[in-house]
């Protein structure tokens, strides 16, 4: 493995170079104290390890880190620092690429063993990928592996977590740094912010790791593209089924059902980002489009409680939408069940004043008029 070494320290270079020798199998390509000699020498330079030192001066060592991953993204980079544990902690995932000065030989043979461990898995990549893997990003947030096992992902930090589900959301497209620090670190001076952003994207690939490279987080010039391989998405079937225009009929209810059982649940439910709930509003109207659909096309086909079992759905989840709740009442009377007529647009009238301090509209109060005068003539 061909390696280069970037600390500001001569002694500290020269003793791990001693030290990875000592290991065998690494080929020192160069060592530097100046991190943007450092820099030029990986990218110019078939380099598979870069051991570099967090604390440089006039570069932080994760920015530098970052800059280096920009070109080269399957480069192996080892931080060290002189700092005591809590500093490691800051940044350490799953205790890999971490050396702490003095460096220990026993303990930089743990961490050559495990980007060995890791490259095996690189190798074999490309032949795993043969399957699809799924995302579900309505309801519970799951990745499901072939055999449909979920694989969860553990987050150090809220901002790291925040920042990959923005990305996930804006799949395959370039978001640039500026936009990125607008979002979620625009409090902060920018070198800090920076800095910041580097560590959470860092913290994001070594999450993403244990998925072999299914999801893909790639530097561009000015940002960041978080690339899918082959990995199907609840939403891309959606966005794909609105897309075919398909009209509700005999032959079609069926995929008209699984669409809205695909999406029954909330877009990224349970994660409270102030950008997700513009999207997660605008899927809602789609759900309750497709239902009211349903509904509409089951009542023509007399097929009453088939309509009402998707209009109950609605007015359960959505008690504020009028034209579900007139449905309900149509229904209901169709079906004979002439005290749900009453009781439930005495539930929607209390619900109009309580949330809104309004009576119900027109629409369904002239329709509620007029069946109860029909009532009293029977």
């Amino acid at each position: 493995m061909k390696v280069i070494l970037i600390d500001d320290e001569e002694l500290s270079l020269r003793y791990l170079e001693y030290l990875l020798i000592t290991i065998g199998e690494f080929e020192i390509v160069g060592k530097y104290t100046d991190p943007f000699k450092g820099r030029q020498a990986v990218q110019e330079h078939d380099i598979d390890i870069v051991f570099l030192d967090i604390h440089i001066p006039e570069w932080n060592g994760i920015e530098l880190a970052e800059t280096l991953l920009e070109k080269k993204p399957e480069l192996n980079v080892v931080f060290i620092t002189s700092y005591e544990e809590y500093a490691i902690k800051a940044f350490e995932l799953n205790a890999l690429d971490y050396l702490l000065k003095p460096i220990q030989l026993e303990r930089l043979k743990l961490t050559v063993q495990r980007i060995q461990q890791r490259r095996t898995v690189s190798t074999g990549t490309t032949a795993a990928l043969s399957s699809n893997w799924r995302i579900q990003l309505f309801g519970e947030f799951m990745i499901l592996n072939d055999r449909r096992e979920n694989k969860p992902l553990q987050w150090r930090t809220s901002k790291a977590q925040e920042l990959f589900f923005y990305l996930l959301h804006h799949r395959g497209k370039i978001i640039s740094k500026s936009i990125l620090i607008e979002l979620l670190w625009s409090d902060f001076e920018l070198q800090k912010a920076l800095s910041q952003l580097y560590t959470a994207i860092y913290h994001i690939r070594k999450t993403l790791e244990r998925l072999k490279g299914r999801i893909l987080l790639q530097n561009t010039a000015d940002g960041y593209i978080l690339r899918l391989e082959n990995m199907e998405l609840d939403v891309d079937e959606l966005e794909r089924f609105l897309h075919t225009d398909s009209l509700l009929a005999n032959d079609t209810v069926s995929e008209y059902g699984r669409i809205l059982k695909l999406i029954e649940g909330e877009y990224l439910e349970g994660f409270n980002f102030d950008w997700v709930e513009y999207e997660r509003q605008r899927y809602q109207l789609q759900w309750i489009r497709l239902k009211m659909e349903m509904v509409n096309w089951f009542y023509e086909q007399q097929e009453f409680e088939k309509a009402f079992k998707h209009c109950d759905q609605i007015c359960t989840r959505f008690p504020m939408e009028e034209q579900a709740q007139l449905m309900y009442l149509k229904i209901c009377d169709k079906r004979g069940y002439h005290f749900l007529v009453q009781r439930q647009y005495q539930l929607y009238d209390h619900l109009m004043d309580r949330e809104n301090n309004e009576r119900p509209g027109s629409e369904i109060s002239k329709w509620y008029e007029h069946w109860e005068k029909k009532q009293m003539k029977e």
